[in-house]
């Protein structure tokens, strides 16, 4: 499916919407992320994918549909004993291990931890003296997994953008901090792009972003 995002209501907030399309539907082979560290691109397209009812949570039932999608295959409607044993007990012990308040739920920041995300790329341009053609073209790159218009970082992967923004910032990522994110970065420059990006990267704009993010988080 392709995961777009569309502002909904007098505040802004953004609504994610799936339009179906061939199997897989995240844009990301599920089997694949069992033994690999995700991108923060894959990450929120996981994350709306099993976010059903945009709570801001993946409810058990909810992860337990991805941990299905994981580890068992889709293909077969008869599941052996054996497999659904063992996709139970890895549902048990994944909630245990990382649902750090024991809330029966996992918050953004505890699914990122128990699925491992990549070192955050905006790290490796952000702390660089000089932000140069070839950086924002990296970054270009980098968030646009699908390549459709690699002009523009959109949908999942502006999601992705903010929630690195917030992880360089040092923060706990959550729901509302990505959102707001977005909602900031679309406030300060507009679509992101290769020009807004430079905007957006501009150290005046970083030391902004980051009091705006840090405001979100204690809020």
């Amino acid at each position: 499916a392709v995961v777009s995002t569309q502002s909904t209501g007098d505040d802004g907030e953004g609504e994610v919407k799936m339009s179906s399309s061939k199997s897989p539907q995240l844009g990301v082979d599920i089997k694949k992320l069992r033994n690999k560290k995700l991108t923060s691109t894959e990450f929120m397209q996981v994350w709306f994918h099993y976010d059903k009812d945009r709570s801001g949570y993946l409810e058990y039932v909810e992860f337990s549909q991805f941990m299905k999608d994981l580890f068992l295959n889709k293909n077969c409607t008869d599941f052996t004993p054996e497999q659904v044993e063992k996709y139970t007990k890895e549902v048990i012990n994944l909630m245990d291990t990382y649902d750090e308040n024991r809330d029966g739920r996992f918050e953004m920041n505890e699914l990122a931890k128990a699925l491992k995300i990549e070192e955050n790329y905006l790290n490796k341009i952000i702390n660089k003296k000089a932000i140069k053609d070839k950086h924002i073209q990296s970054l270009l790159r980098h968030y646009n997994s699908n390549c459709v218009d690699a002009e523009k970082i959109e949908g999942p992967e502006l999601h992705a953008f903010a929630c690195d923004l917030a992880r360089h910032f040092g923060l706990k990522i959550s729901f509302p901090i990505v959102l707001t994110g977005v909602q900031l970065i679309n406030e300060l420059a507009g679509a992101v792009n290769r020009d807004s990006l430079r905007i957006i990267l501009a150290k005046e704009n970083i030391d902004f972003l980051r009091s705006a993010f840090v405001g979100i988080s204690s809020s």
